[in-house]
């Protein structure tokens, strides 16, 4: 996705409170990782870090992982 094609997303996207997005990871106050990872991207995201975290938000949004989570926890 394009930077523009991703805040088109999530202007209309329903945002849980948590996502877990893969086996080791859950995001937690779904909605301010949004917010604070758009002005990242807006403001001209150095290192592509915000692009990528929305871009697995995106992807775990879509695809919920519902697989095992970590042993022991």
């Amino acid at each position: 996705m394009t930077d523009q094609e991703l805040i088109a997303y999530f202007e209309t996207a329903v945002l849980p409170e948590t996502l877990r997005i893969d086996r080791a990871t859950t995001q937690l106050e779904v909605k301010d990782a949004v917010e604070r990872n758009l002005e990242m991207l807006r403001n001209g995201d150095k290192g592509g870090h915000a692009k990528h975290r929305l871009t697995r938000i995106v992807d775990a949004l879509k695809h919920p992982y519902d697989g095992p989570g970590i042993p022991g926890r």
